[in-house]
Parts: C-alpha cells; sequence; structure tokens
C-alpha cells in the first residue's frame, strides 16, 4: 500500500498525464494518482450506437493550438477539419427561423452594434497580460463590475445582446452576470484570437477534430505510461515539507516523493486536506472559482441531410433548450449527427429535467430549424458533467467579482513541493486542451526544476 516516486501526480486528466510523460522524459519517475476508474478527465469519447464516437467532453482543437497537433501526431492520432459549410439557422424573438442572409439583412443595424463592441472588446482584452491579469492597467476598475452589467451599458439592442450571450456562454458557460469584466477579457487574452472568440466562429478553437474520437489522445498517453498511473485512488491528504511529500489515498494508498503536481481544477484541488494547511489566499480563491455548467446532446441520423439543403447544421436560437448546436459528423461518413449544446443556464435547468422530457424539446428545436426529417433520429443520447464525482463540472471554471484582482496570483503559484496543473491554470488557452497541455508542461518544467 506504499509507493515512491519522484514526482507524485494527482489526475490522470490531458494535463496530469502531459507532465507525467515530461518527468519520464527527464529521466525521473512519476506516480500518477487517479479518483476514477479511467483516465483522460473531461475528455470522454463513447460509442454508444453503431461504433460512432460521441464526444461527450472535449472535442474540438482550433488553428493555434500548436501544442496538441504536435502531440496528435506524435501519438499518430489523425484528425480531421470541422464540417462548416453552408448556412447557419437563427430562431429570435418574434422572427422564427431565419437562414443566415435574412437573419442578418432583418437585424443589420443590431448586430453592426453587435460588432462595434466585440471590437472594443478587443482594444480593452489587448492590456492583458494572462499570466496577470491582476496587474492590468484597468484591473481594479474592470474586476468591480460583472461582465453583464458592462455589456448593458453598451447600447445594443435585444438581438445583438442575446447574441453576444448566447455565443459567450460557449465559452464560460456561465451567464455574465456571474464574471467579472475583467474575467471575461482574460478568457478572450488568454486565447490570443481577440474577441473573434466570443462570435460564431469562436475565432479558429473548434476547426480540427480527432479520427477515432478525442479519447484517443488520453488514451495512446495512457498506453506509454501505464505503470506509473494508480487508478480509483482518491486523493485525500497532502502532506508536505520543503522538499518532501506523502499523498494518501482513500482505500490506503499511501506515496511518497519530492514534489507533487495536483493536476486538478482548483475548485476540486480545494477539497484534499493540506499538512500543513495551504495559505488562506489560495483556500479563498478555491471557494471563489467554481466549474461551470454544460451539457452534449447529440441526434443521430441515417444521413446528414441538412447538408443538401445548404445548412451547416449550426443553429443559434434564444428559444432552447439548446442555444447553438453544430454538424458533429465523423469524415467521410454516411451517417449524420447534430450536436446540440446546452451551456450555463440551460445545462442547469434543462439538464435536470428527465432524459425523456429533454430528448423531446431538444428534438422539437432541431425540427424547427433542420426540417421533417430532423424529427426522427436513430439514436440520441446527451451527458452533463456537473453530475460526474470526479470532475462536478465543465472545461470552464470563473471568477466573479474581485477574484482576479484579490486571489488570482494565487492560482498557479508554486506552494513549496506542490505545483498546480489543468486547463484552468495555464496562460495560454485556458478552459480547453491546448491549456491542459501548457499547464502540464509547466508544472512539470517547475517540479523539475525544484528537484
Amino acid at each position: 500500500m506504499e509507493r515512491e516516486a519522484d514526482v507524485i501526480i494527482v489526475g490522470a486528466g490531458l494535463s496530469g498525464l502531459v507532465a507525467a510523460r515530461k518527468v519520464v522524459t527527464a529521466g525521473k519517475t512519476p506516480l500518477i494518482l487517479e479518483a476514477d476508474e479511467r483516465t483522460g478527465g473531461r475528455i470522454l469519447t463513447e460509442f454508444p450506437y453503431k461504433d460512432i464516437p460521441l464526444e461527450i467532453g472535449a472535442q474540438w482543437i482550433g488553428d493555434t493550438h500548436y501544442r496538441m497537433q504536435a502531440l496528435a501526431k506524435e501519438l499518430g492520432v489523425g484528425t480531421f477539419p470541422q464540417f462548416e459549410t453552408g448556412d447557419t439557422s437563427y430562431d429570435f424573438g418574434d422572427q422564427g427561423v431565419l437562414r443566415e442572409e435574412e437573419f442578418y439583412r432583418l437585424n443589420a443595424a443590431e448586430l453592426a452594434k453587435w460588432k462595434e463592441v466585440l471590437a472594443t472588446v478587443d482594444v480593452l482584452a489587448a492590456e492583458i497580460d494572462p499570466s496577470q491579469p491582476w496587474n492590468a492597467p484597468h484591473a481594479a476598475e474592470w474586476d468591480r463590475i460583472t461582465a453583464g452589467a458592462w455589456l448593458d451599458e453598451q447600447g445594443m439592442g435585444p438581438i445583438g445582446r442575446t447574441m453576444f450571450d448566447i455565443c459567450s456562454v460557449g465559452i464560460l458557460a456561465v451567464p455574465t452576470e456571474e464574471v467579472s469584466l475583467l474575467h471575461m477579457l482574460y478568457n478572450i487574452a488568454v486565447c490570443g484570437v481577440g474577441a473573434e472568440l466570443f462570435a460564431e466562429s469562436e475565432g479558429g478553437a473548434q476547426t480540427i477534430r480527432f479520427v477515432g474520437g478525442t479519447s484517443e489522445i488520453p488514451k495512446r498517453l495512457t498506453e506509454e505510461l501505464s505503470q506509473y498511473i494508480e487508478l480509483n485512488a482518491p486523493v485525500q491528504l497532502i502532506e508536505y515539507t520543503n522538499d518532501s511529500v506523502k499523498v494518501s489515498c482513500r482505500g490506503g494508498l499511501v506515496a511518497k516523493g519530492r514534489q507533487v503536481i495536483v493536476a486538478l481544477a482548483p475548485t476540486l484541488a480545494g477539497r484534499i486536506m493540506y499538512d500543513p494547511p495551504l495559505p488562506a489566499v489560495r483556500d479563498q480563491l478555491t471557494q471563489r472559482i467554481p466549474q461551470a455548467s454544460a451539457m452534449k446532446a447529440y441526434a443521430v441520423y441515417d444521413e446528414p441531410f441538412w447538408r443538401a439543403d445548404g445548412l451547416n447544421g449550426q443553429l443559434i436560437s434564444d428559444k432552447g433548450p439548446a442555444r447553438m448546436s453544430n454538424d458533429s459528423c465523423i469524415a467521410d461518413a454516411e451517417t449524420g449527427v447534430i450536436l446540440a449544446f446546452l451551456e450555463g443556464e440551460q445545462a442547469r435547468t434543462f439538464g435536470r429535467w428527465p432524459q425523456e422530457q429533454r430528448r423531446e424539446a431538444i428534438i422539437a428545436e432541431l425540427t424547427r430549424h433542420f426540417g421533417p426529417k430532423a424529427a426522427k433520429p436513430e439514436f440520441y443520447v446527451d451527458g452533463e458533467w456537473a453530475s460526474r464525482q470526479w470532475t462536478r463540472g465543465c472545461y470552464n471554471a470563473n471568477l466573479g467579482t474581485f477574484g482576479w484582482t484579490h486571489f488570482g496570483d494565487a492560482l498557479s503559484a508554486p506552494i513549496g513541493p506542490i505545483k498546480w496543473a489543468a486547463t484552468e491554470t495555464a496562460n495560454e488557452w485556458s478552459a480547453y486542451m491546448e491549456g491542459a497541455v501548457e499547464a502540464g508542461e509547466r508544472a512539470a518544467n517547475e517540479a523539475l526544476e525544484a528537484m
């Protein structure tokens, strides 16, 4: 029931696996302690129907996700482009379902103002250094007000304001009223692509998918690192001195090492006991950075019929349950797959409905947008992250007012032999797989340098 290693790693998500790989490359011994019965964390590909990979978790990388592109190449995982050809379908207010050209024509003035606000957001976000947003020239001012309150003052009409909320919730997975303006701007700055991140295209963050499913990445990393991984080992206590750690798991496993990397979302890292206790600022931070809510719902059809109708499988709507969707077919497949997103308020409300009731509402919404063929899917499945014991939320964690300026400097700063990883601690592409890789590499480097 005892093991020893140079670096103990808590969590076998992408960040923890990448950190372990780097430790091995440096000639040191890692030990990954994973609470779940599987590796991968918030990456989860399932095959519930006809061997079609359906991504319940992370799905895409983007054009500037160079770490993930390199990792996939090293592991021999193929990629293919996200399908985007055709019109997006819109449903706002009492206008009914409209195709792209008509929607933009009818709402030209409001959408022009929406784009003007996006440009303003770009200018503001350019002031922020993602590694220390609390030091931005206007950080104190921007951290005192919610993003929602600031947006309400920008003069957008109801269509433009709702469009901003729908697109931003795809990144934040919470309403803009729940985050500070500084936090919203940080999310743009940390991705380095400007406010296009909050536009419909998400600034190139959803352009590339993986052959066989995203889980091929952690699967192949796990195969490389299998001798260093302990599953079903929830960490309960980390005891530490300046140059040693003792990590105790439920069930009796005890691991001893020189360094420990906690590769968990901050709120989950805060549920571990530490001896001596962590500094108050770190504990206060983890109390203020909850995981957001998201659900993905898949409808599978015998063919991607919407493509023949000139549609790209994307909807944007203020009606719900889903506020966005996309074409999620695998490359060169005859089967059609539409993915509907429920994020933020939609995940919190519709996610608690009985599945059959939710399925009925989502299929009705898809039928409004894509026609009667959408009414009869061959298969339906959905998945939500807050109910999962070892994640308790989705891809993003968010800070409200005063979060960054009062507690942000504790997010990734090492505490003795304790280093922090997970995508939430990344300085590039936080909340994405790219950020998980960056954070895992940084934490591993910190641990190696400390030894």
